[in-house]
C-alpha cells in the first residue's frame, strides 16, 4: 500500500500537472495584460479629472463674461447724469438701458439707507433680501441668491457703489442689476450646442459663495435655490480648481469639476458634472474585449495541451498504474505491456516487469520461511502456556498463604486490643455495678447516694474516654477543631509533664515567640502529646531529657514531607535522648497494635492515633530515630489567623421549660429511640424538667403520630433506627411542621453524623453524642426553644 501522501500525489494526473505548468507560464502574460489594463484605466481616470477641470474653467469663463457684462451695464448706468443727479427721467433712463440687457430683471438705484430711488421697473417693491449686501459692497461684486417678493422667479444681484463726495442726489448710493436666473439657466443650456467646447454629457451648474444653486442646464426649476449636498461643500471652501467624486444633488454619482467662488470670479462657482461610467464606457469595453481574447487563447492552449497529454502521457501512465494496483492486490504475475523501449514509458514498463519477477521470487522465499517460523512459534507458545499455568498455581498458593497470614495478624491484633479494652471496661463496669449495688443498699442515705452517683458518673466518663480514643484511632470521630495557642499550651503542658514523668526526666519547652495559632481538637492534641511523652519516658529508663519544640514552617511545592500541601504550618517536635529505634522498628512504629513493650504494658495505639490525628487535622507526622541516639517525632499542623474558636457549641445554661414555653402551656417533645432503656432515661429527664413527652419506639411510629395531628414543639430522635432513620424522620417532620426544631442523639460518629448535618435543613438543628448528661440535653432543648426561635405550628 502507498502512503497517504503518495496516494494524494497520484490523484493529480500528469496531464493536469502539465496544464498547471502551462498556466504558470501564461501567468506572466496575464499579469502584464492586467497591469496594462490597469494603467490604461488609471490614465483615463486622470484624463477625466483634467477634462472635468477644463470644462469647469470654460464654464467659469462664460460666467465671468456675464459678470463683466453686468459691470459694463452698471458702469453705463452710472454715466447718465440723470441717474447720478436723480433727475425726473432717472427711471426712464434705466428702463431704456434695461432694454439692451434682456437677461436682467431690473436695474435700480439704492441710496445709502437702502431705499429704491429709481428703477427700470417703476412697480419694483422695496427689496428685503439684499439691502445689507448692497450697503456693504465696496466695489463691483455679485451678491447672493435672492427671490423677488412681488414676482415669480429668482435673481442674482450685482452691485456697483457710486463713490462721489456730494451729499445731494444719488451720490454715495449703489446701482443694482438683477440677473434673471431663468435666463442664466437657458444660457447654460445653449452652451452645449453642437461644436461647443463644452461636452454635451456634462451637467452645468452655477452657484454663489454659500453653495446655493443659481442655475442648472438640467432640471433648473427643481433645484433652483437649493444648497449643495454636504459632500460637495468642500468646493465652496477651495481656493483652486479641482475635482470631486460625489453623489450629486439629483442622486447620481458624478465626477465633478469645479472652480471655487473667489474674489476673482466675483464669488461665483462654476461646476460641471459628468457620469463617469459613460466616459469610461469605451475604455472598459476595450479592456473587456482584451480580457475575453486572452481568456479564449488560454482556453484553446489548455484544450490542445489536454488532448496531447491524454494521448502521450496519461494513457501510458494509466496502464502502468493498473499493473501496480494488481501488484498491490497480490497478483505479482501481472506485467506491463511491451512498448517502445526508446521511450521513457517503455523503459519504465520493462523496469517494472523486472522488479515484479524479483518480488515474486522473494515472496516464495518468504512464504517458506514463514512456514518454518510459524512452527517454531507454535512450539514456544505451548511452552509459555505450561509455564504460565505453573505461575498461576504458585500465585494462587501465595495469595492464600498471605490471606491466612493477614487473618492471623488480625486475630492477634484483635486479641491485643480486646485484652486492653476488656481490662479498661472491666474496671469501668466494676465501678458502675459496685456503685449501683451500694446505691440500692443505701437508698436512705442521701449524701452517700450523691457520692456513689458521682462515682458511677466518673466511671461512665472513663468508658467514654476509652471509646473516644478508639474512635480517634479509627478516624471515625469528627475533630472538634478550635484555635490553639501553641506557646501557651506547651508552657502549661511542660509543668504537667515535669510533675508526671518523674524526677529523672528533664522536660524542656522551646517555642519561637509569635507563633500563629493552629486549628485542631484540643483534647486529642493534648492526648497525642501525652502519649508521645509517655513513650519517650519508657525509652529513657535511666532518665534523660524530653524536649518540646515549636516553630513556624513554610512548606513549598518541592517539600519532601509526605502528605503536606504547600502552605503555612506550625512544626512541633517531641525529642528524647532515649534508646532509639532501628530501621525495621521505625518502619512499623505507626502501624496499629505494633509495640516493643512487654505484654500488658502497651496496646500499640499511641503513635497510630497520633498519625491519624495529624492527618485528620490537615497535617502530617514523621519519625526520625537511630539506636542509641534517641527518637524525634515531628508533627506539622496548619497555621490559621482566625480569632476565637472555629467550632462553637451551644452554650450551657440553666433555662427550663417554663422560660421557653408559652404562658400556661408546657412544651411537648416527641422522643424517638429504638432502645427502651435509653428512651426511658431520657423521657424521665425531660419530664422532671417540666416538659410533656410523647414517646415513639421508631421512625414509623413517630411519623404516624405526626400524621394524626400530634402537636409538638421539638423532636428528639436517635440517628440509626430500623426502617425510617433519624435523618428521614426529621425531613418528614419538618415537611409537615416547617421550622420544627430537632435534635439527633447518636452513639455513632464520622460519616453518618456528617450526613445528618448536611442533609437536615428547614429548621433549627443540633447533633449530640451519646452518652450525654440530662443537664446538657436540657440546655440544648432550651436553646432551640428560646424566644428567638418560634415553635412550629400544627397544620
Amino acid at each position: 500500500m502507498l502512503p497517504d501522501r503518495s496516494r494524494g500525489e497520484l490523484r493529480m494526473k500528469l496531464s493536469t500537472r502539465i496544464l498547471l505548468v502551462i498556466a504558470i507560464c501564461l501567468l506572466p502574460t496575464i499579469i502584464l495584460q492586467l497591469g496594462f489594463s490597469w494603467s490604461q484605466w488609471s490614465q483615463r481616470k486622470t484624463q477625466l479629472d483634467t477634462i472635468a477641470v477644463r470644462q469647469a474653467e470654460l464654464l467659469s469663463g462664460t460666467v465671468m463674461s456675464i459678470a463683466e457684462g453686468a459691470r459694463i451695464l452698471l458702469g453705463a448706468a452710472a454715466q447718465y447724469h440723470q441717474v447720478r443727479t436723480l433727475g425726473a427721467d432717472c427711471s426712464a433712463r434705466l428702463s431704456a438701458l434695461r432694454e439692451y440687457a434682456p437677461g436682467y430683471a431690473f436695474i435700480a438705484l439704492l441710496d445709502d439707507q437702502g431705499q429704491v430711488r429709481c428703477a427700470s421697473d417703476p412697480g419694483l417693491a422695496q427689496p428685503q433680501g439684499w439691502i445689507e449686501q448692497a450697503r456693504a459692497a465696496q466695489h463691483f461684486t455679485a451678491g447672493r441668491f435672492s427671490r423677488l417678493p412681488d414676482r415669480a422667479g429668482a435673481v442674482l444681484p450685482f452691485f456697483l457703489p457710486l463713490r462721489t463726495g456730494s451729499a445731494a442726489g444719488a451720490d454715495g448710493g449703489t446701482l443694482v442689476a438683477a440677473l434673471d436666473l431663468d435666463w442664466l439657466a437657458r444660457t447654460l443650456a445653449g452652451l452645449k450646442r453642437e461644436g461647443s467646447a463644452l461636452m454635451a454629457t456634462g451637467v452645468l451648474t452655477v452657484a454663489d459663495a454659500g453653495g446655493v444653486i443659481l442655475a442648472r442646464d438640467v432640471r433648473h426649476e427643481e433645484f433652483l435655490g437649493a444648497s449643495f449636498p454636504p459632500a460637495a461643500m468642500p468646493l465652496v471652501q477651495a481656493t483652486q480648481p479641482g475635482t470631486l467624486r460625489i453623489r450629486s444633488i439629483d442622486g447620481t454619482d458624478r465626477l465633478v469639476g469645479y472652480t471655487p467662488p473667489t474674489a476673482a470670479s466675483h464669488n461665483l462657482a462654476a461646476v460641471v458634472g459628468f457620469s463617469e461610467p459613460e466616459l469610461m464606457g469605451d475604455l472598459e469595453q476595450g479592456l473587456l474585449q482584451g480580457v475575453l481574447l486572452l481568456a479564449g487563447v488560454s482556453l484553446a492552449v489548455f484544450f490542445f495541451t489536454r488532448q496531447v497529454a491524454l494521448r502521450f502521457i496519461e494513457r501510458p501512465t494509466r496502464i502502468l498504474l493498473a499493473v501496480a494496483r494488481r501488484w498491490g492486490q497480490g497478483d505479482l504475475a501481472a506485467r506491463a505491456p511491451a512498448g517502445d523501449h526508446r521511450s521513457e514509458f517503455g523503459q519504465i514498463g520493462a523496469a517494472w516487469n523486472t522488479m515484479a519477477d524479483q518480488l515474486q521470487r522473494r515472496e516464495e522465499e518468504l512464504r517458506d520461511y514463514a512456514d518454518v517460523l510459524e512452527a517454531r512459534v507454535a512450539e514456544r507458545t505451548r511452552e509459555l502456556v505450561r509455564t504460565n499455568n505453573r505461575l498461576t498455581t504458585e500465585i494462587e498458593e501465595r495469595r492464600q498463604a498471605e490471606a491466612a497470614l493477614l487473618q492471623a495478624q488480625k486475630v492477634q491484633a484483635v486479641g491485643q486490643l480486646a485484652g486492653g479494652i476488656a481490662h479498661d471496661f472491666n474496671n469501668v463496669l466494676q465501678a458502675v455495678l459496685g456503685g449501683t449495688s451500694l446505691i440500692r443498699r443505701r437508698a436512705g442515705d442521701t449524701a452517700a447516694i450523691r457520692r456513689l452517683t458521682d462515682m458511677v458518673e466518673e466511671a461512665a466518663r472513663r468508658g467514654e474516654s476509652i471509646t473516644r480514643r478508639l474512635l480517634a484511632f479509627s478516624r471515625r470521630e469528627e475533630l472538634r477543631a478550635t484555635t490553639l495557642d501553641i506557646e501557651q499550651l506547651l508552657g502549661g503542658l511542660r509543668d504537667v509533664l515535669a510533675a508526671t514523668l518523674g524526677g529523672r526526666i528533664r522536660v524542656v519547652a522551646e517555642v519561637t515567640p509569635g507563633l500563629p495559632p493552629v486549628l485542631a481538637d484540643r483534647s486529642q492534641f493534648e492526648t497525642v502529646l501525652l502519649n508521645l511523652a509517655t513513650n519517650a519516658r519508657d525509652a529513657m529508663p535511666e532518665g534523660g531529657t524530653l524536649t518540646l519544640c515549636a516553630e513556624a514552617s513554610r512548606i513549598g511545592p518541592d517539600s519532601t514531607v509526605a502528605g503536606l500541601a504547600p502552605g503555612d504550618y506550625v512544626h512541633l517536635v517531641v525529642a528524647d535522648t532515649g534508646e532509639g529505634m532501628d530501621a525495621a522498628t521505625l518502619a512499623q512504629a505507626t502501624e496499629p497494635f505494633f509495640t516493643t513493650k512487654p505484654l500488658g504494658q502497651g496496646t500499640g495505639l499511641g503513635l497510630a492515633m497520633a498519625s491519624s490525628f495529624a492527618q485528620g487535622s490537615g497535617g502530617a507526622l514523621a519519625l526520625d530515630s537511630e539506636p542509641g541516639r534517641g527518637t524525634r517525632v515531628s508533627l506539622w499542623l496548619p497555621a490559621t489567623r482566625l480569632e476565637g474558636e472555629a467550632v462553637t457549641e451551644t452554650p450551657l445554661g440553666s433555662q427550663s421549660a417554663a422560660s421557653t414555653a408559652a404562658p400556661g402551656r408546657r412544651p411537648r417533645v416527641l422522643l424517638v429511640d429504638d432502645e427502651p432503656l435509653v428512651r426511658t432515661v431520657l423521657a424521665g429527664e425531660l419530664i422532671d424538667a417540666g416538659y410533656e413527652v410523647v414517646e415513639a419506639e421508631d421512625g414509623g411510629a413517630a411519623l404516624a403520630l405526626l400524621q394524626k395531628g400530634e402537636a409538638i414543639q421539638l423532636l428528639v430522635t436517635d440517628l440509626a433506627m430500623p426502617g425510617l432513620d433519624g435523618v428521614g424522620l426529621i425531613r418528614e417532620a419538618q415537611h409537615r411542621l416547617p421550622g420544627l426544631p430537632a435534635i439527633i442523639v447518636t452513639g455513632y460518629a464520622g460519616d453518618a453524623a456528617n450526613l445528618a448535618i448536611g442533609a437536615v435543613v428547614g429548621g433549627p438543628f443540633a447533633l449530640m453524642r451519646k452518652p450525654i448528661l440530662g443537664a446538657r440535653l436540657l440546655d440544648q432543648i432550651a436553646a432551640l426553644l428560646s424566644p428567638a426561635r418560634q415553635p412550629a405550628k400544627v397544620d
